[in-house]
């Protein structure tokens, strides 16, 4: 169990990345606030019904939903993500917008964490033409979240998938290779984000090799000591 004390607010809870951390951060005993949007979304994320996790509605898009979200709450780990066929205003709301506000709230109730789950290719879009509006705007919601003046944690993940965790992460403030990394190892490199004083104040790309070796949840961020 861990020794975090407080609530963590996990943004796109219902998602498919957002599921798994609600998940991680109750195996470990860290109470969550879950935000979704509607209440169809909790019969479908078995996860929500979870024994610690506080269920709240309301949009990321809502700047006062979000004010009321952070009250209470230590840290927020925001989980959201567009898609391919959202229109351009669309992918501008929930991958600059909502970020944006997250970060406004959270300097209002003075979180003292912000744990953002952003993509590789931020800050180079223009190498994945298919992904390149979607990173673009990715990027601005970093920008928000970094700018704030809350430490902060920028996680970029490689290309997910919905395999089992492996443990076999590569964690680097730049990676060299572009692989593939299960959302359950994602999750566990999110929460570890809010448990390990190295991961304050930094942006950092994970994937993951078959063929490494399994590293330890608490060694994650050892690499990047000061």
């Amino acid at each position: 169990m861990s020794d975090f004390e407080g609530t963590v607010l996990v943004l796109g809870a219902n998602g498919e990345t957002g599921r798994r951390v609600v998940r991680n951060l109750c195996s470990k005993g860290i109470a969550v606030r879950a935000m979704v949007r509607s209440e169809d979304r909790i019969a479908t994320t078995p996860e929500l019904s979870l024994s610690g996790v506080e269920v709240l509605i309301g949009s990321p898009l809502n700047s006062e939903d979000l004010r009321r979200a952070t009250r209470g709450v230590r840290a927020a780990i925001g989980a959201l993500g567009s898609r391919i066929h959202y229109s351009d205003e669309e992918i501008a709301q929930v991958e600059a917008l909502a970020p944006t506000y997250l970060a406004a709230a959270a300097l209002e109730n003075r979180l003292q964490q912000l744990v953002l789950c952003s993509s590789l290719g931020t800050e180079t879009p223009d190498a994945y033409p298919f992904l390149a509006r979607i990173l673009r705007q990715k990027r601005l919601g970093e920008l928000a979240i970094i700018q704030s003046g809350i430490p902060y944690t920028i996680v970029r993940p490689s290309g997910l998938t919905n395999a089992p965790a492996s443990g076999k992460i590569v964690l680097a403030t730049k990676l060299t290779t572009f692989g593939m990394i299960s959302r359950e190892d994602v999750a566990e490199v999110l929460v570890q984000a809010l448990l390990q004083p190295q991961a304050r104040c930094k942006v950092i790309e994970i994937t993951s090799r078959a063929d490494g070796e399994p590293i330890e949840p608490e060694e994650l961020f050892a690499a990047l000591a000061d």
